[in-house]
């Protein structure tokens, strides 16, 4: 009867087995893949916001720079004047259309401290008087010039604001004087429109779809930060507050869905994997287990039954479960020391075999005892192997590791201590692993159960964005920041640093010419040779064609020995196709006595350095010294405080006479500018005039010197004129983005009524860079000029790239000659034949000629027989200023 009953439980064991390994297959996919599409939610988030908070954070950008770009204006002594004392050519100067473009602005407007409307222009908008005045009277803007608070506490505001249905970006500045110690005296208010322009105009730094939501759009949309999500796509929206602090816009970041599609059909093809494959196994488990273990279960059936005895059997079979576990514990608890090692069993087995994604190491005494199989994949070796060995080998003797497993001893059963350590691998390689240690204890004996996890992978990445941080990807070197740090560190240390900096002249026209390849491989090819030369030494990459090396560990000699190599191997040309390049590598050598304490400073003295050098060996580094330093220094000065000396009318107007050649009579001045700076004194125009071309400062520097020498001639003539009926003229020099000024001709209209000039007093001298072409637009200028009354000169003729037919297709009056030709003329016979040529030439034109830079008689005996008409140079009169011209030919001379 026993048999009767016992006779399925086999059967029924190995169906219940087998839906247990289904249903933890299974569950476990289920699992992983809610973890899987969790995590990849989570990360698309992250991904939407930081998108969402990039657009935001260039909004913000675009309304702090146009508050930070404002200040000066704000501050400028014209705009102080435009509200003190009504500046009537403020507007026509400053207010056109050009002016607001080259701003990035669609509106400006000034206004007294009440808010009314001074001055204004607006882009696109005829009532433009009467949209500045809306934005004073919004009701934030009302709110903040409407406060009682003292001068000093007059702040700029800036924000979003919302008008004609348009999103703008505005600022309001309180006006001052240029040196900010006046009272205010009005508010100036500068706008552009975001609407339209956002994010088309910055979409090359945003990394989503990003779009504003305005107008009546926001009422069918919830306000508040939220995100939507779709299979398909992901969108953030995040509302813009406006200077009343309501709600103006919303800004909506949309990013496609591609890893959550990705990963859940990668899912959905393993479940329909794992279920065929888990269907066939388990048919084959269902077979073998019932083939197999049959007979064991049937012993063990048989076994139960003796240990049963002869007593009734239950009629059902949970009753028969029931009755054999009972049997089985009251055997088991009738042995403490089998309870002992069951206990131990279970907890050995727990640790080694229920991990299948973390290495398990057994310890007792150091010495290991057990691992599981992942460990032994992890490490590469067989479980006698490493079985065999101590916890002090696996470690390295890792003195560190050793004493927290030591201590680990002295603490309670299952504490759990974590840190890092580096394993030795079988074929002798460490890997960094992270270790979980806890105490396990059977009341005779303690051990140690030690989880290992790889962190190989995280350890890479943590180098990787270490080194991406401070490294330039493509040279390899140390990015600017890195480089600033390391230097001015290495400065402060006063260690006797030397440092090398390099320049790559040629390598942007590399670029523009022939690629990003070439290029890439031109920076590489730098890289590569520093990198040999100066080996110990911190490299940098400054910029896309600036280097630089730097040590302490070295003295000059041997560094400007390398340096040369460096030079020599860069002008290897490296071919690419069928071109070769030259990268035109050059360096200067800057020494510790100079005492530089900034990276700035010894980067552009560097610079200065190279700029300044003469042409010499090709492969000489330049060697900086006490005087370049100094120099250098000047220029950094003068570069800083050259837009502020144009504010702050420091340029003046010095002037040197011109004389008739027969009558050796004053006949004009030519007006050349000169800058007084408060602490280097007489600034020479070779220095700030570069500088001012450089910085696109030219025209404004050139219509103060216009100004000035317009004043200066009316003020004279009014003493000439007792002296003589001659008119006298006025020459000044013109630059070339000067000529092609937009608002040229307006100008010198407005000095001609103001300063009651007569026609061809006032005398504009251009060079021959204007006239490459001979194109119509420049024709078409000249004759324009012409037409005002204006006298045009060629200034310097014969030094740069125009012919002897630029004197027939230009309208010009007068020709100069070069000083250069004059120092030449009583010892080159070339240069004689090459002047009087072109003073034939030009009086058979009919155009007069001046000879320049006469300073000896015998130079004046000579353009004389030659019959030169006029004459200006040191042999007659130096420069001099205003003051000192009209002391010597005004009322007193």
């Amino acid at each position: 009867m026993a048999r009767t009953l016992f006779v399925t439980l086999h059967s029924k064991a190995a169906l219940i087995f087998l839906l247990g390994i289904v249903g933890i297959i299974f569950s476990s996919l289920l699992v992983t893949r809610y973890f899987f599409l969790f995590g990849i939610n989570h990360l698309e988030d992250i991904e939407i916001t930081r998108a969402n908070q990039q657009a935001k954070a260039v909004i913000q950008r675009v309304v702090d720079n146009q508050v930070e770009y404002a200040v000066d204006w704000a501050y400028w002594d014209d705009t102080y004047t435009l509200l003190t004392n009504g500046n009537t050519q403020y507007a026509s100067r400053n207010l056109e259309a050009d002016t607001l473009i080259s701003l990035g602005l669609s509106m400006m407007g000034f206004a007294d401290l009440d808010g009314r409307v001074v001055a204004a222009r607006v882009l696109n908008n005829d009532d433009e008087r009467e949209f500045i005045q809306r934005i004073y009277q919004s009701a934030a803007i009302r709110e903040h010039i409407s406060q009682s608070l003292p001068d000093d506490a007059l702040t700029p505001l800036s924000g979003l604001l919302e008008i004609d249905n348009r999103l703008w970006v505005i600022s309001l500045n309180p006006i001052r004087d240029s040196s900010g110690t006046a009272p205010a005296v009005g508010w100036m208010v500068w706008g552009q429109a975001l609407t339209g322009r956002f994010p088309s105009a910055y979409e090359n730094i945003l990394t989503g779809d990003n779009s504003l939501l305005e107008g009546a759009i926001l009422k069918q949309i919830e306000t508040s930060e939220h995100i939507v999500r779709t299979d398909t796509k992901l969108t953030r929206y995040t509302p813009l507050y406006d200077l009343n602090n309501q709600i103006v816009a919303t800004l909506k970041t949309t990013e496609q869905r591609r890893y959550y599609q990705k990963g859940r059909q990668v899912f959905q093809y393993l479940i329909m994997t794992m279920l065929a494959i888990t269907s066939l196994i388990g048919v084959l488990v269902f077979i073998l287990y019932r083939r197999k273990i049959a007979k064991q279960f049937i012993s063990f059936e048989r076994d139960v039954s003796a240990l049963l005895g002869d007593g009734p059997l239950p009629h059902k079979r949970k009753d028969t479960f029931t009755h054999i576990t009972e049997q089985i514990k009251a055997l088991a608890h009738a042995s403490s020391k089998t309870e002992r090692q069951l206990k131990e069993t279970l907890s050995r087995f727990d640790a080694l075999y229920h991990s299948q994604h973390l290495g398990m190491i057994i310890l007792m005494d150091d010495q290991i005892i057990d691992v599981n199989q992942a460990l032994l994949d992890l490490l590469g070796y067989e479980r006698e192997q490493i079985t065999s060995l101590s916890i002090r080998d696996l470690c390295r003797n890792d003195e560190s590791t050793l004493a927290r497993l030591t201590s680990l001893y002295q603490q309670g059963p299952r504490d759990v201590t974590h840190f890092e350590t580096a394993l030795r691998c079988y074929k002798g390689n460490t890997l960094p692993c992270a270790i979980e240690a806890v105490r396990l204890d059977d009341g005779e004996n303690s051990s140690l159960m030690l989880s290992v996890k790889d962190i190989s992978q995280q350890k890479q990445q943590a180098e990787l964005i270490e080194t991406l941080s401070h490294y330039d990807t493509l040279s390899g070197l140390l990015n600017r920041p890195s480089t600033t740090e390391a230097l001015n560190a290495a400065l402060a240390n006063q260690k006797g640093v030397f440092a090398l900096y390099f320049i790559a002249t040629r390598l942007r026209e590399i670029y523009e010419i022939y690629g990003h390849h070439a290029y890439d491989s031109m920076v590489k090819h730098i890289a590569d040779t520093l990198k040999g030369q100066f080996v110990g030494a911190t490299i940098g990459r400054l910029s896309e064609n600036e280097f630089i090396v730097f040590t302490d560990k070295s003295n000059e000699r041997d560094l400007e020995a390398h340096a040369c190599l460096a030079l020599k191997a860069s002008d290897n040309h490296i071919a690419l196709t069928d071109a070769e390049f030259d990268i035109g590598l050059k360096g200067a050598l800057i020494g510790p006595h100079l005492q530089f304490q900034h990276f700035e400073t010894l980067v552009h003295c560097g610079f200065y350095a190279i700029e300044q050098a003469r042409t010499g060996s090709k492969y000489r580094v330049e060697i900086v010294d006490e005087h370049i330093a100094q120099a250098a220094q000047e220029t950094l000065v003068i570069n800083r405080n050259l837009v502020s000396a144009l504010k702050n009318n420091e340029f003046t107007a010095y002037f040197q006479p011109i004389v008739n050649a027969t009558s050796n009579q004053v006949i004009g001045f030519e007006a050349l500018a000169r800058w007084h700076h408060p602490s280097l004194g007489l600034v020479s125009p070779g220095v700030f005039v570069p500088l001012a071309e450089k910085h696109k400062l030219i025209i404004e520097l050139d219509e103060v010197v216009l100004e000035k020498a317009c004043a200066f001639l009316q003020q004279l003539q009014q003493h000439w004129r007792k002296k003589s009926q001659h008119r006298l003229t006025i020459h000044v020099n013109l630059s070339s983005p000067h000529f092609g000024a937009r608002r040229l001709v307006d100008n010198l209209k407005r000095l001609i009524n103001r300063y009651q000039l007569a026609p061809g007093q006032l005398v504009l001298e251009v060079t021959e860079s204007i006239l490459l072409g001979a194109d119509k637009e420049t024709i078409k200028r000249m004759h324009a000029l012409k037409a005002l009354g204006v006298q045009l000169a060629l200034d310097d003729f014969g030094t740069g790239y125009s012919s002897f037919s630029s004197l027939c297709n230009f309208p010009l009056d007068i020709v100069k000659l070069d000083k250069s030709y004059m120092s030449e003329i009583e010892t080159n016979d070339k240069a004689k034949t090459l002047v009087r040529s072109i003073i034939n030439m030009a009086q058979e034109l009919g155009m007069t000629t001046v000879a320049e830079g006469v300073e000896t008689a015998s130079q004046l005996r000579i353009v004389n027989v030659w019959r030169v008409d006029e004459i200006q140079g040191f042999y007659f009169f130096k420069p001099m200023s205003a003051e000192q011209a009209l002391n010597t030919f005004g009322e007193n001379g």
